[in-house]
């Protein structure tokens, strides 16, 4: 018997036709509704939410009441989808922060909480990559990780080095490095720094100091241990039924590094959304042909945190358009965005104005409640801030705006099977 939203879980995300017809396969378990107010509120009915199908899902909220938190949740529940969904999907996972490597652990510290929802501690299974240059240290402080993430080199086009140096076309050093790296792509073969500052060196129209500045960013970028000859496949990063989380914590500070999180988020998205576009073709054609929709390639959801800094609202850098075609095309093709943010007011308005999931912790600064009022769709009775007013302040409760069923809740997000990196550090033992 098909699952009805008038029964003890609701579904959002999904049509009520398609849950007629699929019932809760395909779902995850993210919370319970609020049914009574105060700090310690009664809760009621389980929420599930569609993860078969692509999304834009934006998740907001201030500091330390559970943004980071409830994208652990959401990679758990897809990592538990039967077999036959899951190996229909590939996460990607942003990870600014470098806190999402503990999915691994289970949550040995919170069991009586589990136990009060009749759940259990549990490590997820997920694939940790860290920037080449950075291995030996996550090696050392014995953190799990499964291996180096790397950039081809040739693979990026001339204006992408140029802009992860902050160089355009007026700068003769931009000019240099621009036409060098297109000539070394032209050329078919294989290269990496070392064969770009060899030809910067041998270069005979530019400058001496212009080639001297361009050798200093390439030696600084070779330490790095990011952009090599041979780079990371992203088929092996998005292998059916895995989630693979690239850690770029380690360039929030670095001096010079500063667009190296740019340039991941642009180059894996890039890559990603042409080959689900191509593989979207396949599909099809099996479908009309009366086989089964299936392909080498799986549907993609792909998890950034601080996604403010992906996609600004008033400037430009490398990951933004690639980030803007996921948000007004990726549907079709089977690409998911969830983007979790801190400072919506700081978020592209596309983002918010097409996301049609809205996950909302607490939020008191008016100008980020004000970024979010553009979702405010005609069933929505009061201004959000309002809601956050009355919401209660412990960390996990979170507004659901489901715009595929028009339906509004308060729900207290579910704990995490996992151990939570993602805490406030503290200068107590314990």
């Amino acid at each position: 018997m098909a699952l009805r939203q008038d029964e003890e879980q609701s579904i959002i995300g999904r049509a009520e036709q398609e849950i007629e017809k699929h019932g809760a396969l395909g779902t995850g378990f993210l919370g319970k509704v609020v049914m009574s107010s105060g700090e310690n509120p009664v809760l009621g009915r389980r929420i599930l939410v569609d993860l078969a199908e692509p999304h834009l899902v934006l998740i907001c909220g201030k500091r330390g009441y559970g943004k980071s938190y409830s994208m652990a949740v959401l990679m758990e529940e897809i990592a538990r989808l039967p077999f036959s969904v899951r190996q229909r999907i590939s996460v990607v996972v942003i990870d600014t922060v470098g806190i999402f490597w503990s999915l691994k652990i289970p949550d040995k510290k919170d069991v009586m909480l589990l136990d009060n929802w009749d759940l259990k501690p549990q490590g997820t299974d997920v694939r940790v990559y860290v920037p080449k240059g950075k291995l030996s240290f996550y090696q050392e402080h014995k953190i799990p990780v499964d291996g180096a993430f790397t950039i081809k080199a040739s693979e990026l086009e001339g204006m992408e080095w140029m802009t992860l140096f902050k160089l355009s076309w007026q700068d003769p050093e931009g000019v240099l490095l621009g036409r060098i790296v297109d000539e070394l792509k032209e050329s078919g073969k294989a290269f990496g720094v070392e064969e770009i500052i060899a030809a910067v060196k041998e270069d005979k129209k530019a400058q001496e100091n212009a080639k001297d500045a361009i050798v200093s960013r390439l030696m600084v970028a070779k330490e790095w241990g990011l952009i090599e000859r041979e780079g990371t496949p992203i088929t092996e990063m998005v292998k059916p039924g895995t989630i693979n989380v690239i850690d770029v914590s380690a360039y929030r500070q670095a001096i010079g590094m500063e667009g190296t999180r740019d340039l991941v988020v642009a180059l894996v998205g890039k890559r990603l959304f042409e080959e689900r576009m191509l593989y979207r073709k396949s599909e099809e054609a099996k479908l009309i042909s009366g086989e089964k929709r299936e392909s080498k390639m799986p549907l993609i959801w792909m998890f950034i945190d601080e996604a403010h800094m992906f996609m600004p609202k008033d400037e430009q850098n490398l990951a933004l358009q690639v980030l803007l075609e996921w948000v007004r095309v990726g549907r079709q093709p089977g690409l998911s965005l969830v983007l979790a943010t801190q400072r919506p007011n700081k978020l592209h308005t596309d983002a918010i104005s097409q996301c049609d999931l809205f996950i909302s912790h607490r939020m008191t600064s008016q100008s980020d409640i004000q970024a979010v009022g553009a979702l405010r769709p005609s069933y929505m009775y009061r201004d959000f801030d309002k809601y956050f007013h009355e919401m209660p302040r412990g960390r996990g409760y979170a507004l659901v705006l489901d715009d595929n069923t028009e339906k509004l809740w308060l729900i207290k997000v579910r704990p995490r099977f996992s151990w939570d990196a993602g805490v406030t550090a503290s200068a107590l033992p314990f």
